[in-house]
């Protein structure tokens, strides 16, 4: 039994949840409250998994309750219902806030974002580290570019400039943009240095992932050593991102499919980035036993942890709301065995890319470059011959992405 808090200062808004969820009553406890002090004090003698709070509410609105209970309760999703459309306050729920649902919201879109959430915490088997995830401000909720890049994109009558502007306004996003935009990716014999231009040709979903990415580590505020070690796995992840989508298009993937690979490349060490920034001492230990045991990294983590790095991520991005497809991509990307898939697909093409990223940069550090891939799954879906023009792919990347990151 999952227990369910909604949170509402007109009841009868709630007393139309009661109704139109019953039928969820079966799965889910759920309790009631027509004020930030009455989810307080429940939440003083229940443990809840879900929190959905109205913004606009008298006293306290619902950015400061979930902020409250962000910190007495770092385990619960919360969620923002609101009606309350104005982007400042949307903006004040993007700490304490996992997702923001406006008002109205169609009951099949409720109950999937609850669901989802409910789902995803099965994929975190220790508390301690669903924990961790909710609790961090920097890395539990999207950074202030994605969110406004996403509300801007909601909206039909946004202009390609606006959109150029909200990316220009951050430099760290600018420069990161016009990198992508010059990469192996889009062989273009050109060089792009317009930022109109650059977001024309990136795509809103990549661009969407490069900001939420960007965003994340510039919220790091560690040592600069362990800053550059963040960084490099950035670059590392634009890779992989860029590998896979010219593996996708030169399978023929579908061309809708092709279009979200480099950004769910992108997206798939979010996981990895929460492990180094706050679980910094016991990562340098996985890293470690990895190169002495020569061992997969996703089978340390576990092991230290209770998750690895695609568990972490998937959940991080379930509870913001990503596509199912993304976030099974990025929770099975080093094992798309364990998926009932069994073609060429998304997760298929970022598994390829992820291992070769890590081959070829081995390869040209002088080190040895053993392949964690699993021919049986190629031999299943029957790509196994085509691994060798992949390693090429990689391998063409690599020497392109070396002249943006220098």
């Amino acid at each position: 039994m999952n227990n369910i808090l909604f949170v509402d200062d007109d009841e009868n808004i709630l007393n139309g949840l009661r109704r139109r969820l019953r039928g969820m009553r079966p799965d889910w406890h759920m309790v009631f409250a027509t004020s930030a002090a009455a989810a307080i004090e429940l939440a003083n003698h229940e443990e809840f998994d879900v929190v959905v709070s109205d913004m606009r509410m008298p006293g306290m609105d619902g950015a400061t309750l979930l902020s409250t209970l962000q910190k007495s309760h770092p385990h619960a999703t919360r969620i923002i219902l609101s009606g309350f459309a104005e982007e400042e306050a949307v903006l004040r729920t993007v700490g304490p806030a996992h997702q923001y649902l406006a008002k109205p919201c169609e009951d099949a879109l409720l109950v999937e974002t609850i669901e989802n959430a409910l789902d995803l915490r099965n994929l975190l088997a220790r508390p301690e580290l669903r924990s961790l995830v909710a609790s961090i401000d920097t890395l539990s909720s999207p950074p202030d570019t994605y969110l406004r890049l996403v509300k801007a994109l909601e909206d039909p009558k946004i202009s390609q400039e606006q959109i150029s502007q909200i990316v220009s306004s951050d430099i760290a996003l600018t420069a990161e943009v016009l990198k992508l935009t010059n990469s192996a990716y889009f062989a273009i014999a050109q060089k792009i240095s317009s930022v109109s231009h650059a977001v024309r040709m990136i795509g809103t979903e990549t661009l969407k992932a490069l900001a939420l990415f960007v965003g994340v580590f510039r919220g790091f505020d560690g040592p600069a050593s362990e800053a550059d070690k963040l960084l490099r796995l950035c670059h590392r992840s634009q890779q992989i991102g860029v590998t896979a989508a010219l593996i996708a298009e030169y399978e023929k993937l579908p061309r809708a499919i092709c279009q979200v690979v480099p950004s769910t490349g992108m997206l798939s060490h979010i996981g990895s980035l929460i492990l180094y920034a706050n679980r910094n001492a016991e990562m340098a230990e996985v890293i470690e036993r990895v190169e002495r045991e020569h061992i997969p990294i996703e089978q340390a983590e576990a092991e230290k942890f209770g998750a690895g790095h695609p568990e972490i991520g998937a959940y991080l991005l379930g509870l913001w709301g990503f596509p199912a497809p993304v976030v099974q991509a990025v929770a099975y990307h080093h094992r798309p065995m364990a998926t009932p898939h069994r073609e060429m697909n998304i997760l298929t093409a970022i598994y390829a890319a992820q291992d070769l990223t890590r081959q070829v940069a081995a390869e040209e550090a002088g080190k040895e470059a053993e392949s964690h891939i699993d021919m049986d799954y190629l031999k299943t879906i029957g790509k196994a011959q085509q691994l060798d023009e992949w390693h090429k792919i990689a391998r063409v990347v690599a020497e392109k992405y070396k002249t943006l990151t220098q």
